[in-house]
């Protein structure tokens, strides 16, 4: 094959590279309706330690109430 047939069959091969790429952004768009199940366990996994750093911080402020003799 020469270099022009060459040429032509990347620039087919891109063009349809482009066309997959452009489906899948338009599909990964049309599901946006409800988030993965990544996102979706990143979001409880945060409330969680929120949760959590919250009831440390409480326990550290009961103990120094406790040590100061307050309670």
């Amino acid at each position: 094959m020469s270099y022009y047939g060459d040429h032509q069959v990347a620039k087919q091969r891109e063009r349809e590279r482009l066309r997959e790429a452009e489906e899948r952004r338009l599909a990964r768009l049309a599901a946006c309706g409800r988030p993965t199940l990544r996102a979706r366990v990143a979001r409880r996994l945060f409330v969680a330690a929120v949760a959590l750093e919250r009831e440390e911080t409480w326990r550290i402020v009961w103990e120094r109430l406790e040590a100061r003799g307050r309670l």
